[in-house]
């Protein structure tokens, strides 16, 4: 898991992880493309959430995974 960005005023830190392997025809759930690794070629996209400060943080994950941020910011909003 990946930390990619931290909003102090809400309190929360944006997470990813890479969803692999991918079942037969998932792509990018804004755009339909997916992500392949340098080596090898395997197809991955990322999966992001929401993670509060808190004694015992609870990951939100959102719905859908993407090839990047931007199609999930553009996503969401």
């Amino acid at each position: 898991m990946r930390q990619l960005a931290r909003d102090p005023f809400a309190r929360t830190t944006l997470v990813r992880v890479i969803v692999r392997p991918l079942a037969h025809g998932r792509t990018c759930s804004w755009c339909g493309s997916v992500r392949t690794s340098r080596k090898g070629g395997t197809p991955y996209l990322y999966r992001y959430g929401t993670e509060p400060d808190a004694a015992r943080p609870r990951i939100h994950w959102h719905d859908g995974a993407f090839c990047s941020k931007s199609c999930h910011d553009a996503y969401r909003h």
